[in-house]
């Protein structure tokens, strides 16, 4: 008996399985394969994460400086933003 023929028959049983069982089974074959590609994929991002260096990654960081005009104080307090408040009022009308 062939390869072939082992196949022919194997997949003449699950044919002939019901309903059920065929859906027990390809829900099954389908957890097994998603949890084997989940362990490759947790492996490569582990391995790819490894190589890299903080350090050296964070000396090449460059955080941009932001030119903040100076603005005096009283004249926070008149807008009403002092205090992390907004000076945009709700003006949202309650719907009856």
């Amino acid at each position: 008996m062939t390869f072939a023929d082992k196949n022919r028959i194997f997949l003449a049983k699950l044919q002939n399985l019901p309903e059920n069982w065929k859906k027990i089974i390809l829900w099954t074959v389908v957890v097994v394969l998603g949890l084997a590609m989940g362990v490759f994929w947790v492996r490569g991002t582990m391995n790819s994460l490894s190589k890299i260096d903080i350090n050296k990654e964070m000396q090449n960081v460059e955080i941009p400086q932001i030119d903040m005009p100076d603005i005096p104080a009283q004249s926070l307090q008149n807008t009403g933003v002092q205090n992390n408040q907004s000076s945009i009022k709700n003006t949202t009308t309650p719907s009856n």
